[in-house]
């Protein structure tokens, strides 16, 4: 599917991001600006997980709340597993969640942004490169 323009970010740049990392803030400043920024209820859920208190979890919450938010579906799941499936029948396991993260990126026609390397391996998946 064509991208969007739309950038959904994963859990592992919006934790670098928050802690100040400046490569990250820089990488995110065009999609932030152009309001091309978009949230997931997994990535929504991994971040306010790892919070340390209440307080904590309430500022994320409002902080993530700016973001435009895109919901899993029941075919996102299925694609998820579908892609899980063909990765590990390959040889290569990824987080699940990551491969329910780009069944939704790719239903949407959404570019994924991570620090890490998992996405990477999903076929027909676009990343975004700043």
């Amino acid at each position: 599917m064509a991208t969007n323009g739309k950038v959904l970010v994963d859990t592992s740049a919006w934790v670098d991001y928050f802690a100040g990392g400046e490569q990250i803030v820089s990488a995110l400043s065009d999609p932030i600006d152009d309001d091309r920024v978009v949230i997931c209820g997994q990535v929504q859920q991994e971040l306010l997980q790892g919070t340390r208190d209440e307080k904590m979890f309430a500022k994320l919450e409002r902080e993530l709340s700016i973001w435009p938010y895109e919901a899993e579906t029941a075919a996102d799941f299925r694609e998820a597993a579908r892609v899980y499936a063909h990765l590990r029948w390959k040889g290569t396991t990824i987080p699940a969640a990551d491969c329910l993260i780009a069944a939704l990126a790719m239903r949407c026609g959404l570019e994924v942004y991570a620090t890490d390397s998992h996405f990477a391996h999903i076929p027909g998946l676009r990343l975004y490169h700043p």
